[in-house]
């Protein structure tokens, strides 16, 4: 009896020993299985390598854009193929022609061509010293494309020119020294001095002043030719009355002195430079000033747009400085008489200056991009064909597009068909650019109803440009997003011809890369109104994993620009993203392009308002997101951007914890007066003092407290001055807000001398990984908190 209860109390020891066995297993095994689920998988062997910094920076990763240029009169272009040789490409043909070879290129570290128009000689730019953004002074070579010899040019002031441009015909030259122009009707012959009056920082001929080379021209070149060769039409720029800005350069550092360095810089409400318009007749050098409109007499104005309407008449467009009102001149050469030909007035907003005529080959009439009325959604950009004779004041203006989309350009136009090329955006996508086309003669079937060229693409091609010849039958295709780009030739009525530039040394790099994915989504800010953002998600991001990453949100704000869009790109932010694991966000609030102009006056005379509001419902809207960290929120921005960062981070709304502003204007004050008063008038008492004033982000300084602010800015910026962040720091400095500093000595806007773009974005990826981990180096992933987090409509790429 005694055995028997001991054996079945051993027997019971025993199971019970096995039962807690099996519990321990089980429970190893569980905990087991949930570290395995909740602990993010390494995807790298599986998704390839990351897209790292040094990657970033390595030309082998430089996106390869083809820019054709076009040879007048012919179906004919040239380019420098992929190793970098000189050619010329027949269209009709399909063949190609050397030109000049790349060692030339290398021999002279060219930085630039320009083939005459007789294809004779080649200009060669070398040692080049960068002004401004389009201003350089340079060294040229004239290589003789017979004899494969080059020779220095010389001018009567040296070797060094701040522009030289061949003529239309033969190889005559225009050059500028010292801001004086001068003309060489053969590369052989004595240059002739066709002005005498230039002064260096005063008084400009053939070249644009700052603010014009900046804000209107978007060149280093004042000089317009008329089609035979015969006259030259240049405009003359008078600064002597501008306010001149002041900046040290501290130079080289055994120099014990510092320089300082002058240049007449107009900022809001201050008085502008002057100019003169004159054409020139090079075979008598008989002048003849143009007479701007009687209305812009005795009062600022500004010109915007010359174009040789024929061999006699020239296309001016004059702006009125408050720049809501302007008038399109036709002027003769012979006598310099103007006539108004149309009129634009904008309505609550202003009206874009960066628009270009096409005329047709008789010159009767010419299209261009104008803002026409949809009924109460308001005015959009479409094509005007407009009457350009002479005989009557007033063109006659016959719209060829309509509806409630934007044309964003005007690409090509065959005369002979009555056929003109556009690129337009559809608002209800303003991702998206294709080339359509529609007829001309009101008389075609298809008259006022474009065809879309490229809108049955593929979706790696949804985003396209298009450069056409001079007849309209041929065009190069740029298929530029979202896939990596890729160019191709191709004839109007018979498709693909060559492929030009495909990027596939590009493609091969990238093949073994983890890029980041993008989504998209529209981000409600009202009951009737949406804007679009994007996020560039991490490649080892899985929705249904329970883990958040920390997002970057990139911003600009300028009005007209767009950030969200399917171009291809290869940025810092993707190098952030795919090495780091840094959401990227971007969004496009009001203000932004491509949805019709009141969508882009929104902010019209009150920067700093609307378009901050959208940045911040941006992200509490991505930070709703089951993937998205919602304590780790970072944003930043550069130049018009730096303003929008500084300005959500002023705004005392703590949405984002770390801010990076680079290069920021602060007060609107120290800008250029054509940029700023274009969106926000004058800080003048009665105009717009108080938008000035609320702008300011000095006065916000107190509401930097709750977060992180890097400023980042270098000290010889001549586009926005480091006065802005001197100001800045004094204010953050009262309102005894720590922030982080760094200063660029001598470095100008695009901060890109030297090692100091390798050093800029090190910072900054340093400061972002301190701001969301605490210390420098590799963030950990965090896990989400399921609370307050939806999964709203989005739309994957």
């Amino acid at each position: 009896m005694m055995e028997l209860v001991g054996n079945t109390s051993q027997q019971r020891n025993w199971r019970g020993i096995a039962i807690a066995l099996l519990v321990i297993v089980l429970v190893c095994s569980l905990i087991v299985v949930a570290i395995i689920l909740v602990t993010p998988r390494d995807t790298d062997k599986k998704i390839g390598e990351k897209f790292t910094f040094e990657d970033f920076l390595d030309q082998e990763y430089k996106t390869k854009y083809f820019h054709p240029i076009w040879l007048s009169g012919e179906e004919k272009f040239v380019y420098r193929n992929y190793e970098g040789s000189l050619i010329e490409h027949n269209c009709i043909t399909n063949a190609t022609a050397f030109i000049m070879d790349n060692s030339t290129f290398r021999e002279l570290d060219a930085h630039n061509f320009k083939l005459s128009a007789d294809k004779q000689y080649v200009l060669l730019s070398y040692d080049v010293h960068q002004i401004y953004r389009h201003s350089t002074i340079a060294k040229y070579k004239i290589y003789n494309v017979n004899t494969r010899m080059h020779e220095d040019l010389k001018g009567p002031e040296g070797l060094q020119f701040q522009y030289v441009g061949w003529g239309p015909k033969g190889h005559s030259l225009i050059f500028v020294q010292l801001n004086n122009l001068f003309y060489k009707k053969d590369i052989e012959d004595a240059p002739i001095q066709l002005t005498h009056d230039g002064v260096p920082d005063e008084i400009y001929n053939g070249i644009p002043d700052w603010v014009y080379e900046e804000e209107v021209l978007s060149s280093d070149n004042a000089v317009w030719w008329s089609p035979d060769g015969n006259s030259i039409l240049y405009a003359m720029f008078n600064d002597t009355s501008v306010m001149k800005f002041e900046y040290v350069i501290y130079g080289d550092t055994h120099d014990p002195y510092v320089q300082s360095r002058r240049i007449a810089y107009p900022k809001a409400g201050t008085r502008n430079p002057t100019f003169t318009l004159r054409i020139l007749n090079l075979n008598n050098m008989t002048t003849h000033n143009l007479e701007p409109p009687a209305e812009f007499k005795n009062r600022d104005y500004y010109f915007t747009t010359v174009v040789w309407q024929d061999n006699n008449h020239i296309f001016v467009s004059w702006l009125n400085r408050e720049q809501n009102y302007s008038i399109h001149s036709l002027c003769g050469r012979e006598n310099g008489a103007c006539i108004n030909n149309h009129r634009v007035l904008a309505e609550g907003g202003w009206v874009e200056s960066n628009v270009r005529p096409l005329f047709t080959s008789d010159g009767r009439y010419y299209f261009i991009i104008l803002p026409q009325r949809d009924g109460s959604s308001g005015h959009f950009k479409h094509i005007a064909k407009i009457e350009s004779s002479q005989l009557r004041a007033e063109g006659r203006r016959q719209f060829l597009t309509n509806g409630m989309w934007d044309v964003m350009e005007i690409v090509g136009y065959d005369d002979e068909l009555q056929i003109i090329y556009f690129i337009a955006i559809q608002s209800d996508d303003p991702r998206k650019r294709h080339l359509y086309s529609t007829s001309t003669n009101s008389n075609a079937e298809n008259f006022k109803h474009p065809e879309c060229l490229t809108c049955s693409y593929a979706e790696d091609c949804q985003y396209v440009s298009a450069s056409f010849g001079v007849s309209g039958k041929f065009y190069v295709l740029g298929c530029e997003g979202p896939a990596i780009p890729i160019y191709i030739l191709r004839s109007t009525d018979g498709g693909d011809l060559v492929v030009l530039e495909d990027n596939h040394l590009l493609k091969q790099k990238l093949a073994n890369k983890a890029m980041p994915k993008a989504d998209y989504f529209r981000i409600p800010i009202s009951e009737h109104e949406q804007i679009w953002g994007k996020l560039l998600l991490p490649p080892v991001l899985k929705k249904e994993e329970v883990f958040a990453y920390p997002i970057l949100m990139s911003v600009y704000g300028s009005p007209g620009t767009q950030m969200v869009t399917e171009r291809f790109s290869l940025s810092w932010e993707h190098s952030l993203c795919s090495t780091h694991g840094i959401i990227i966000g971007f969004v496009d609030g009001r203000g932004s392009g491509g949805r019709g102009d009141n969508w882009l006056h929104a902010n019209y005379k009150q920067f700093g308002t609307v378009e901050v509001d959208d940045t911040l419902a941006a992200g509490r809207f991505f930070s709703d997101l089951t993937y998205v960290n919602s304590s780790k929120k970072a944003i930043w921005g550069w130049s018009h951007g730096g303003f929008l960062t500084a300005s959500v981070l002023g705004s005392g709304k703590n949405v984002f914890e770390c801010g990076i502003a680079v290069a920021p204007v602060t007060d609107w004050r120290y800008y250029d007066s054509i940029y700023t008063e274009r969106y926000m008038g004058t800080p003048h008492p009665g105009d717009n003092e108080d938008a000035y004033n609320a702008s300011n982000i000095s006065g916000k300084a107190i509401h930097f407290k709750s977060s992180r602010f890097l400023l980042i800015h270098g000290t010889g910026d001549d586009n926005v001055h480091f006065q802005n962040s001197a100001q800045l720091i004094r204010a953050l400095t009262e309102a005894d807000i720590y922030f982080r500093t760094q200063i660029y000595t001598d470095q100008q806007h695009s901060l890109n001398g030297g090692n100091t773009q390798k050093h800029l974005y090190e910072t900054m990826e340093d400061f972002l990984l301190e701001c969301f981990t605490g210390s420098s180096g590799k963030f950990e992933k965090s896990k989400a908190s399921p609370e307050n987090k939806q999964e709203p409509f989005e739309e994957e790429e």
